[in-house]
């Protein structure tokens, strides 16, 4: 998504995009294909990234962006004409910890982080050699709504663990709060376990979603709630819930704190429902939901995040 949005966007600002990807991507770009079945293994996968770079050198191209979350793009900067940003989705997992170290120093290539929490965790690693550029949200996608149903709350992400669902569900329960849950089920078992015995007339599952729908369901939600119980790099689903005027309650969770201000939300220790419980009626009672839409306006537009990545690509280029 964000490669999508950050290409879209580009382009809309008068700027030749060529977009390295799988042949079934969006017609809308100037496409290079790089083909890779879906369940290639590692190697496959790996000289398919490494085909990307090289294709990539041969063009007149300015900048490369690397939004690729693999340890070789930035390996093979040194080698290019043009300067290549990177941006981190993910932490320092250790196969990308010896590249980081290896490329720390390599002078056209720069590491973007997509929060200031994400780059405290790879600084070990690359020094203070990276930009934060916070993910930005295309707000016609999430648009505001005004009168939500009371006593309502929605929670939706992957059905997983580290999502941490039966923490929503429990303190929605105790709070007296109607939750619908969405989202892909990528862990059966978990579901299995954690979320279908809570199922019922106050806690329902409305499935996979698309946008649209997802984004009209947060409307009309009175409270949202994000449970991760892992340090998310960024926290997307807040900003989205945000962007509809609904007020968030969840787990201070990695990088949470830099979305979520006193005045659109509430954020506790992890796992802890009795706390979650006591501010879910808060939230909705306190927070306007004109002033969560403008937070987001504020700080999180897509046109800030291009704009972001635009001055980065104007100083690298000046630099080589």
């Amino acid at each position: 998504m964000h490669t999508h949005l950050l290409a879209r966007e580009l382009v809309a600002r008068g700027h030749e995009v060529t977009l390295f990807a799988h042949p079934d991507s969006d017609p809308q770009f100037d496409l290079a294909p790089i083909a890779v079945k879906e369940n290639a293994g590692f190697l496959t996968y790996t000289r398919a990234i490494r085909r990307a770079v090289r294709f990539a050198n041969l063009g007149d191209y300015d900048v490369v962006h690397n939004n690729t979350i693999h340890f070789l793009p930035p390996l093979l900067a040194q080698g290019l004409a043009a300067p290549m940003v990177t941006t981190l989705h993910t932490p320092p997992y250790k196969s990308h910890r010896l590249t980081a170290r290896l490329t720390k120093q390599v002078t056209n290539h720069h590491y973007a982080a997509i929060s200031h929490f994400l780059g405290r965790q790879w600084a070990p690693f690359i020094g203070d050699n990276y930009t934060v550029i916070h993910n930005g949200l295309d707000l016609v996608a999430w648009p505001f709504s005004a009168a939500p149903e009371p006593k309502t709350a929605i929670w939706y992400g992957r059905f997983t663990p580290e999502k941490g669902a039966e923490y929503g569900i429990a303190a929605a329960r105790a709070a007296g709060y109607r939750l619908t849950l969405a989202g892909p089920v990528y862990d059966q078992a978990y579901f299995d376990r954690a979320v279908a015995p809570e199922l019922d007339e106050t806690i329902t599952y409305a499935g996979h979603l698309n946008q649209a729908e997802l984004a009209e369901l947060v409307g009309r939600s009175a409270v949202g709630i994000v449970t991760s119980v892992w340090d998310e790099p960024f926290g997307l689903v807040f900003a989205e819930m945000l962007a509809c005027g609904t007020p968030v309650v969840g787990f201070d969770s990695g990088a949470a704190a830099e979305i979520v201000t006193p005045d659109v939300g509430v954020l506790v220790p992890k796992y802890d429902v009795q706390a979650l419980t006591q501010v879910l009626g808060e939230v909705e009672g306190s927070r306007e939901r004109q002033h969560c839409r403008k937070r987001m306006m504020d700080a999180f537009q897509v046109e800030r995040m291009i704009a972001e990545y635009e001055s980065l690509y104007q100083r690298l280029i000046s630099l080589t």
